[in-house]
């Protein structure tokens, strides 16, 4: 049997209602024994006035869920209803929905927010009719858990990436008191080996590529860059007597829009590049029958407009549209059956791999060399591209032992 409270209540004459004489430190009343109901009470005052009276099988669960209530309405004080923005109820759903408008779209690609917009779509069709506020770790582990068993371990992280970016903006904006997001820990996707092609095969593939999409697949196989990159080049961008070029922006699809200039997924892909003599000798080729469509298009030849600059494309269709990424991947695929390649997993993005994995196998390079090479910020970026080490391990093993196990010289023998 609990012991009995030392508080003094004091009813009134109808006996509805107490007050309890002892109060806690900050104001509250003590909490105590109901005996007619066998459970504890921690009463506490209401904004409106009004005393609420949660209960508890003990005295600290009572007084947990009297704090629960006090903090809840706190919260509620804090926002109280607004015609327009946030307030207590705001759901997930509707955080999410303007997360994705306007800060998302102001940071990231249109190929990225179309991304976000499908993540989010997942996160909105499980958890997006709960308020932010009441939002407990258990839902999302439940969500994350879900996704794991439809069979996607990638996917399962990348929403919950979102997740935690959405609701650490709910928590600036004291929509919650902490990331629940943040308490689930991520699944931990299985690495996936990716085909990668040899130097050797690249020439093959690129020989054998069509002509008029060479110069892009040589970019993407030889230069190690984004098709974006490719894609986003301007014929004045280019120095092709030096052999240079300047990469400042990409050129993306936006679903409803079409292809879409903006500025390079990294900083580090940004500035003067040299270009193999490979890819100088494709691009005056591409030049050549970028002016035979010119020649050949009736009326004034399409141009695009970008940071206050008029571009000519290096890469479009013989109409003067900017290519699209599809079409560089079909050419690529194509060109890889006729040099007799298998072409399954081919694309403009195993160039970029390839190039990286080649480079790193070969020995000659680290990975920070790499890095750079190919405009990433991260080494640990440019760690993931990797497929295979080649002959680098033992590359490596005879460096170490020379130094640490040299070989006698002929006056120590």
């Amino acid at each position: 049997m609990p012991k009995a409270p030392r508080g003094k209540r004091v009813s009134d004459a109808a006996g509805e209602s107490f007050v309890v004489v002892n109060k806690a430190p900050n104001g509250e009343a003590e909490p105590f024994f109901d005996r007619t109901r066998q459970v504890w009470v921690a009463p506490w005052r209401k904004p409106d006035g009004k005393v609420g009276r949660p209960t508890g099988k003990t005295r600290a669960l009572a007084a947990a869920s009297r704090d629960r209530h006090v903090a809840k309405a706190a919260h509620e004080a804090q926002f109280g209803e607004l015609a327009d923005g946030f307030n207590d109820h705001t759901t997930v759903g509707e955080l999410s929905a303007w997360w994705l408008e306007h800060v998302a779209r102001h940071r990231v690609r249109p190929t990225s927010l179309a991304t976000y917009r499908k993540h989010a779509s997942v996160i909105a069709d499980k958890l997006g009719a709960v308020p932010v506020f009441d939002l407990r770790a258990e839902q999302v582990t439940t969500f994350v858990s879900e996704l794991l068993d439809e069979g996607s371990a990638s996917r399962a992280k990348n929403v919950r990436t979102l997740l935690v970016q959405i609701l650490e903006q709910g928590v600036e904006f004291g929509l919650a008191t902490q990331n629940v997001a943040r308490k689930v820990k991520a699944p931990k996707a299985a690495p996936k080996q990716r085909r990668t092609i040899t130097p050797a095969q690249t020439q093959q593939l690129i020989a054998e590529c069509d002509p008029r999409f060479a110069a892009a697949a040589a970019l993407c196989f030889v230069q190690g860059w984004r098709i974006s990159e490719a894609l986003g080049l301007a014929w004045q961008d280019l120095d092709l007597d030096e052999g240079s070029v300047l990469v400042r922006r990409g050129s993306t699809y936006a679903d409803r829009v079409g292809m879409v200039l903006g500025p390079t997924k990294t900083r580090g892909a940004t500035g003067v590049q040299m270009l193999g003599r490979t890819v100088v000798s494709l691009l005056r080729a591409r030049r050549d029958l970028n002016e035979a469509d010119r020649a050949a298009y009736p009326g004034r030849w399409p141009t695009v407009d970008y940071d206050g600059e008029q571009l000519d494309l290096v890469f479009t269709t013989a109409d003067g549209t900017p290519t699209l990424r599809q079409h560089v991947d079909r050419a690529i695929r194509k060109a890889a059956e006729r040099a007799a390649i298998e072409s399954a997993g081919l694309g403009t993005h195993a160039g970029r791999r390839s190039v990286v994995t080649n480079l790193f196998a070969s020995g000659s390079l680290d990975l920070e060399d790499v890095a750079r090479f190919v405009g990433h910020n991260d080494v640990a970026t440019t760690r993931g591209y990797v497929q295979h080490e080649g002959d680098r391990p033992r590359q490596v093993s005879e460096r170490a032992l020379e130094l640490l196990d040299p070989r006698p010289t002929k006056d120590e023998a």
